[in-house]
């Protein structure tokens, strides 16, 4: 190959890198911007579904009897049975019943034929495990009671036996003393009235009552339960005059 051709070759090549370099300044100078994006939509923000109204709660019952002043509420479900009674001295009982037919509490009115000995019986040793304070419409203490008597309460009381525990609850307005046996009993002015699971609690064959728990921390526990509270608003509405 001639020199002249080695020029022109030398040529051909720096015009071919100047046309690249040019062409490259052309396309560097007339890039487009960047396109914006599109607006987008921004997504709905997920539902909570409304919350499912809680279930009302049925309503308590007012037990009457036109043969008594006293009145008091007992839960859906639950009866009232009449135990009877003496119309002429005014003393008439009452048992309260539960949905599966167990009688928990027992209302009497004018309660009779208190009385007993203890002879060689064990002591009980009364525990006050719970109390709730309680206003009984038409409640009038008796003005000279055998015993001192306190503000009506709603009190639950637990005492050790041998093999478990004996327990009572009750209205009471009196503080009765460890003995073989206590009374669960309100001293209004009408005479002795009893509401409460059982009227005598004492430590003869205490495992054949229906409130003998295996052991003390048993009949504790109880007062923990729905059952228990039940019976403690059932206790509390009572009322020694009629609505």
């Amino acid at each position: 190959m001639s020199s002249a051709g080695a020029v022109v070759h030398r040529r051909r090549t720096g015009l071919a890198a100047l046309a690249i370099v040019v062409a490259g300044g052309l396309l560097a100078g007339c890039a487009q911007e960047p396109a914006e994006p599109a607006p987008t939509t921004p997504a709905p923000a997920p539902t909570t579904p409304a919350p499912e109204p809680a279930p009302t709660e049925a309503a308590w019952e007012r037990f009457t009897d036109d043969r008594l002043p006293h009145s008091f509420e007992v839960p859906p479900g639950w009866t009232v049975t009449d135990l009877g009674g003496d119309p002429t001295y005014g003393s008439f009982q009452f048992g309260v019943v539960n949905p599966d037919g167990d009688q928990l509490l027992t209302f009497s009115s004018r309660v009779q034929g208190l009385g007993g000995a203890c002879g060689d019986l064990p002591v009980l040793t009364i525990e006050e495990v719970d109390s709730h304070s309680v206003d009984l419409p038409g409640y009038v203490a008796d003005a000279a009671p055998m015993s001192p008597l306190v503000p009506p309460r709603v009190v639950y009381r637990v005492s050790a036996v041998e093999g478990g525990a004996i327990a009572g609850l009750s209205l009471s307005d009196d503080t009765p003393t460890d003995a073989c046996m206590y009374y669960n009993l309100l001293h209004p002015e009408q005479g002795l009235a009893m509401f409460a699971t059982q009227l005598q609690v004492d430590s003869y064959e205490p495992s054949e009552s229906e409130w003998f728990f295996p052991s003390v921390d048993e009949a504790k526990a109880y007062a923990e339960t729905a059952e228990y509270s039940q019976l403690v608003r059932i206790l509390s509405s009572l009322q020694f005059s009629t609505p």
